[in-house]
């Protein structure tokens, strides 16, 4: 499906699901809401065609719907400026049984449970207006996964509290979604922005997956988890005459958050790591074995005022390709979200950034290359 149809299949979907809820809102089991995100950008990148450019960023529809006490259906679309692929807007479409706070069983498809930053990615839900890049570029976790989720929370009552989620489904593969209106985060390094996408079926492979995810809280202001996820995926290489080839490969990823709130100030902070390699089916067709490493870790400090909420964020993640060569990318982010009703949400940020840019994979050439990056954002929610 065309970019220039996503539009009115969002508002379609968004009427329609309001439409046959909405008899049941005096209930109070239905909760709809949704977000409008305009962004205006400047950047020096080398890599962009354009310099600076102002636009629609975001569409966001949310709806939950609860028939009875346990039982919840929950649908989240989110239309961007560079949606190239209708499955792309269904962030999250699934169904929950809660049979006690200790035990959660859902169906669907649903944002991957690991990074809690992916768990909050939306426009209103976040100071800044770019994500870390280990949530956003998708090296180590993909966004969201249809399949099943099994999760719960223990020790509720106490001051020690725990909880655990795992997952096992199938995700697309792409390597990480452009953005904004300049498509900044694709650009931040040279692999492909999409992976590979299938266009003659029009549709984006699907691969399997599985992750687990346990953690704990202390006295509702300090939050330490442990993360893990493994997938089939592909691997892909560049031959002497540039043309690029995709294999079968696993790959698996960890990670570490920590989280730590006292009054008004929030710290959070991660760091994930992993490989993605080639099967040793494929190894015995290449007569080869091909690997990919990554690395990523972020730390952010946040003032969550009723209206001001500046913040300060560190970001790295690197890749090392298939020909061993290191692709890091470092940024300082500095910023500013203000919110002078609930509703209305303006964003201001600044980011330095400090990346690595192959320019011949087969000889194992690159560069290195910095950039600035501004934004403003506007998020209207209703």
């Amino acid at each position: 499906m065309k970019t220039k149809h996503l539009l009115p299949v969002l508002a379609s979907l968004s009427l329609l699901c309001y439409g046959g809820m909405a008899q049941d809102e005096t209930e109070q089991r239905i909760h709809v809401t949704g977000y409008i995100n305009a962004v205006a950008e400047y950047s020096d990148c080398i890599n962009l065609k354009k310099d600076w450019a102002v636009g629609l960023s975001e569409v966001g529809f949310l709806a939950n719907y609860k028939p009875v006490d346990k039982l919840e259906f929950k649908t989240t679309l989110v239309y961007t400026h560079f949606t190239f692929h209708v499955s792309q807007i269904f962030v999250e479409a699934y169904a929950q049984y809660n049979f006690s706070d200790a035990l959660k069983l859902g169906a669907g498809r649903f944002l991957t449970p690991l990074s809690p930053v992916n768990l909050y990615f939306y426009a209103p839900l976040n100071p800044s207006g770019v994500v870390p890049m280990l949530v956003s570029h998708h090296f180590l976790f993909p966004q969201s996964i249809s399949g099943l989720h099994l999760h719960g929370n223990l020790g509720s009552g106490g001051s020690l509290k725990f909880g655990y989620n795992f997952t096992l489904g199938t995700y697309p593969y792409i390597n990480h979604f452009e953005s904004g209106v300049l498509s900044i985060q694709a650009q931040e390094d040279s692999y492909p922005s999409f992976g590979f996408y299938d266009t003659e079926n029009d549709k984006i492979n699907k691969y399997m997956c599985g992750t687990a995810r346990v953690y704990a809280t202390l006295n509702n202001a300090f939050t330490l988890g442990a993360n893990y996820f493994k997938a089939d995926a592909q691997q892909v290489t560049q031959n002497s005459s540039g043309d690029f080839i995709y294999y079968p490969s696993t790959k698996y990823t960890y990670g570490f958050d920590a989280h730590l709130q006292v009054s008004n100030l929030k710290l959070n902070a991660e760091y994930w790591a992993g490989k993605q390699e080639t099967t040793p089916k494929t190894d015995a067709i290449l007569g080869e074995h091909i690997v990919n490493e990554y690395k990523a870790y972020y730390g952010e400090l946040i003032w969550d005022g009723d209206v001001y909420k500046p913040f300060l964020r560190y970001d790295f993640i690197e890749d090392v390709n298939v020909n061993k060569v290191g692709l890091p990318t470092t940024a300082a982010t500095l910023g500013i979200a203000i919110r002078p009703r609930f509703e209305t949400l303006l964003k201001l940020e600044y980011k330095r950034v400090f990346g690595r840019q192959i320019t011949d994979i087969a000889n194992r050439l690159w560069k290195d290359y910095d950039y600035n990056y501004a934004q403003m954002s506007l998020v209207v929610s209703f």
